[in-house]
């Protein structure tokens, strides 16, 4: 019984913790070296719904996504990738749509 409660405490703190801003792009802009992408790669996702920002991690590239939030842009999501494997993926250009 108590690893029931365990679980549906856990379980509860993980979808509040799901709902908590983790990181303001605020936050974000002032503390971490990006650039700024008109849209995000690989995404169908409106850009009134989402921005992305770039950044280089050694050899690896790292997108992070921002959903606008309760009128504040929140961290959705980073996606890391090799360098070459993003090349291979998106190319080696970057042209404003």
């Amino acid at each position: 019984m108590r690893i029931l409660i365990t679980l549906m405490l856990l379980l509860a703190g993980a979808a509040q913790a799901e709902k908590a801003c983790f990181l303001r792009y605020a936050e974000f802009e002032e503390k971490v070296p990006h650039m700024d992408l008109d849209l995000c790669p690989g995404s169908n996702a409106r850009p009134e719904e989402v921005f992305c920002r770039i950044a280089l991690s050694g050899a690896d590239v790292l997108i992070y996504e921002f959903r606008h939030t309760d009128g504040e842009p929140c961290l959705a999501r980073v996606d890391r990738y090799a360098f070459n494997d993003f090349v291979a993926r998106f190319g080696v250009n970057y042209t404003r749509p």
